[in-house]
């Protein structure tokens, strides 16, 4: 419904009878006079810390946040590098790509030589004006979202093809002829490039002209190595067949991390072999849903907490990072440039 109200800046307007028009959701409340009155009946995070009925009690946890894990990065430029055209048909390269750097959450580029004296203190304001029953952010503008075509012009997720759907497989498809029940190993042996970072400093004065990240270079692949081929051999996999099961077993691991987290951030959930082997069939999935609804899920988790930052409620809060750099300019840009879409734009430490 829209309720109409005075110009609130007086009668300056072009015309004595333009009024303001301001759009507003049923569970607003009763109509007011004066739309700074319409705030008192908005369900935020920010409204039960002034109430008193919730409170930061410490930093805020999210265990969805995506991190450096050992071989992750090794085994993600090898897939794109050999089953990169396969990625391009599937339309989930560079939300694949993306997968390759971290996001920061810390940075702050309004403070400048001021420490950081609480971290967070972006998504803490950001939590504290999320209104969870509309999933919408209220500022001064009004009400703005997080939307399937962000995510997409984000980072490329894609908003078209079948619904995504978790289902645990049949313990003869686990095992398939596999007498020593080994259907799933990890295929990545490689030599470990990329090390865990040192700790964040709070004090950021510029954006750092070097990351721990990976520079996103995507070098051509090589020959599948003896470790490798001996799994094949092991897991009977025909040869025409090893580009797809390799790609499978990356996409798991891709979802699980990076994409929708579960509870424990270092395990592969099986309900996702089945999604990830359809994919690899050429089969376009719709990501941009589930992954959405897992955002919002994780924001209202958070908001509707007494106590926020006790919740651990995993999610991708790193799209919600992306989000906030592009709309809002909250984290410094990269000095160098990479083939992704706006998200790697805002990647590092």
């Amino acid at each position: 419904m829209l309720a109409v109200y005075a110009p609130l800046i007086g009668e300056i307007s072009l015309s004595k009878n333009i009024k303001t028009w301001t759009l507003r959701a049923t569970h607003h409340g009763p109509l007011r006079h004066q739309p700074s009155d319409d705030f008192a009946d908005l369900c935020t995070l920010g409204h039960s810390i002034i109430e008193g009925d919730a409170k930061w009690d410490s930093d805020l946890r999210c265990t969805g946040e995506f991190r450096y894990t050992k071989g992750y990065w090794e085994w993600t430029e090898d897939a794109l590098s050999r089953c990169g055209d396969r990625l391009r048909h599937l339309k989930i390269y560079y939300v694949v790509y993306a997968s390759l750097f971290t996001y920061d959450h810390n940075s702050d580029a309004s403070l400048d030589f001021v420490q950081l004296k609480v971290r967070w203190s972006i998504v803490k304001a950001f939590c504290e004006a999320w209104c969870h029953l509309t999933n919408t952010l209220l500022t001064s503008v009004g009400e703005i979202s997080i939307l399937l075509w962000d995510l997409r012009e984000l980072a490329g997720v894609p908003v078209t093809g079948c619904l995504y759907d978790e289902v645990v497989p049949s313990a003869l498809e686990l095992t398939g002829i596999d007498e020593k029940r080994e259907i799933y190993s990890s295929f990545q042996q490689k030599t470990i490039k990329y090390h865990p970072p040192p700790p964040r400093k709070e004090k950021k004065t510029i954006r750092p002209k070097s990351t721990h990240n990976p520079l996103g270079d995507i070098a051509i692949h090589e020959r599948w190595s003896t470790v490798e081929e001996a799994l094949f051999s092991k897991l009977c996999i025909e040869r025409s067949l090893k580009e797809e099961v390799y790609l499978a077993a990356y996409l798991a691991c891709w979802l699980c991390m990076f994409v929708l987290p579960g509870k424990d951030v270092n395990s592969i959930r099986p309900s996702t072999f089945k999604i990830a082997s359809l994919m690899t069939n050429d089969r376009r999935v719709n990501l941009a849903i589930p992954l959405l609804e897992s955002i919002y899920e994780g924001l209202n988790t958070v908001v509707i907490s007494p106590k926020p930052a006790g919740t651990s409620h995993p999610f991708p809060i790193h799209f919600v990072y992306a989000w906030l750099a592009c709309y809002f300019k909250t984290h410094y840009s990269i000095w160098q440039e990479l083939c992704g879409l706006k998200m790697t734009r805002f990647s590092g430490e």
